[in-house]
């Protein structure tokens, strides 16, 4: 499968469930209130003379609750108070910009507080409040159908032969394998088909679980779709709890580099940052497991890992600290290979897979459109005679017509049209010069994908 550029779907995208209420009294954190203390005293450490608007905006909180746990630092002489000294000290304009700073008890305790952890950052949403988000934006509750998963690939070559088995496999809510040859775009159509769900969902900066704050925002895996979280000022004016960041449903995508402790809560004291497993990370949206059997775990056990969340829907996580924390397991789960499934799984594990779908080579007429399209779009005049070279190459090696290559050999087509600084015309030359910088003489036509 192949597209010309990624389409942008954001814009499209409505909130599963009603956006989360701001909280303005510290029950409704469901948190306790040593924690945001603490995270007070870690940004004032960090980012010393804040005033009360920069905290509430890094906090993600009501100013008034930020006001609250200041008066009482300040009883407890943790923190110093700057007034600015131009103006009354009782005007209002001068109480906006009161600016904290610790004093030597309130270092004393920052050290102590970063011992623990590091994070600096908005305010944790309580297990509870999380385990409830994410079953609300399971994605099986809004089941989609075919005018949904066509939007969604209109633009994507060869989309039509994948449609009537990608669209039941989506809403079953069951784990995929997708088999097939390297390039021919498994982990693409995969993440692809989220965008038919036309649904955004809320993901938490943070959990707080088992006394320890678990870093769930992910700037690598998680797309914003609205801004605001960045730049508002946190007020019962607010949207919503900016605790949280409205996103596109995850797509977290792990290949041959994939270790079992990024499966787990991650801790370490070099970064000192509990940072939440690929799994909860992905949560409400799909997690792909890339070439599948190249990874340094025996598949065995990678797989017997997943049976009881694929099983039960939820997942338990151990700490660093020996504790145990039980979240939701609600995402679709792919494995992809390029090897034979009967070779890498045993019968019993293939049969909790509910659905296997192989992906092959583009038939010839989509080949060549995808050709003239990307041909197009470089501007390369693409000659008739580089097509018919390009169709006996094929045909000579016996190589499939897979998506990835129309874009592979144009790109190196182009790189040599450069360099020899002749007219930007892909002919039987130029291919060829191309095919057979592309593919490896030894392997006799194999393709290194």
């Amino acid at each position: 499968m192949s597209t010309l550029e990624k389409k942008d779907y954001s814009h499209k995208l409505k909130p599963q469930v009603s956006s989360p209420p701001i909280v303005s009294s510290f029950d409704e954190l469901e948190i306790p209130q040593a924690v945001v203390e603490n995270l007070i005293i870690k940004h004032l450490a960090a980012y010393p003379k804040s005033d009360v608007l920069q905290l509430a905006k890094s906090l993600g909180i009501v100013t008034h609750l930020i006001e609250d746990i200041l008066a009482d630092l300040r009883t407890k002489a943790v923190i110093e108070v700057f007034q600015p000294s131009s103006q009354s000290l009782f005007s209002e304009a001068a109480k906006s910009h009161v600016r904290y700073a610790l004093s030597e008890l309130g270092q004393t305790q920052a050290d102590i507080a970063f011992k623990k952890d590091a994070y600096i950052g908005p305010v944790p949403v309580s297990l509870q409040s999380y385990n409830s988000m994410v079953k609300a934006q399971d994605l099986r509750i809004n089941l989609i159908t075919r005018p949904d998963v066509e939007r969604a690939l209109d633009d994507v070559y060869g989309s039509q032969r994948l449609i009537p088995v990608l669209g039941p496999a989506i809403n079953s809510g069951r784990a995929l394998l997708l088999y097939g040859h390297a390039g021919t775009g498994k982990s693409f159509v995969a993440a692809r088909i989220l965008n038919s769900l036309n649904t955004s969902v809320y993901i938490p900066h943070a959990v707080y679980a088992a006394g320890n704050i678990i870093k769930v925002f992910s700037e690598q895996h998680h797309k914003p779709i609205d801004d605001s979280h960045d730049r508002e000022v946190i007020s019962l004016k607010s949207h919503y709890d900016k605790r949280w960041v409205l996103c596109e449903r995850p797509n977290v995508q792990v290949g041959g580099e994939l270790t079992m402790d990024m499966l787990e809560v991650n801790h370490s004291e070099h970064n000192r940052i509990w940072i939440a497993p690929l799994q909860m990370i992905a949560n409400n949206g799909i997690l792909v497991i890339d070439d599948l059997g190249r990874q340094p775990m025996p598949v065995a056990a990678l797989l017997n890992r997943w049976i009881v969340p694929m099983e039960y829907s939820y997942d338990h996580l151990s700490l660093p600290s020996g504790q145990q924390i039980t979240i939701p397991f609600v995402l679709t789960m792919a494995f992809s290979t390029n090897l034979d499934p009967q070779k890498i799984a045993d019968p019993a594990f293939l049969r909790r897979l509910g659905y296997k779908i192989q992906f092959q080579p583009l038939v010839e007429s989509d080949y060549l459109k995808l050709w003239s399209d990307l041909s197009s779009a470089k501007e390369l005049d693409l000659l008739p005679s580089a097509l018919e070279s390009l169709l006996s190459l094929h045909s000579l090696h016996g190589i499939g017509y897979f998506p990835c290559l129309p874009k592979d050999l144009l790109g190196i087509s182009h790189d040599i049209i450069q360099f020899e600084q002749i007219a930007p015309q892909v002919d039987s030359s130029i291919l060829q010069r191309a095919w057979d910088l592309y593919f490896t003489a030894d392997e006799q036509g194999e393709s290194v994908l």
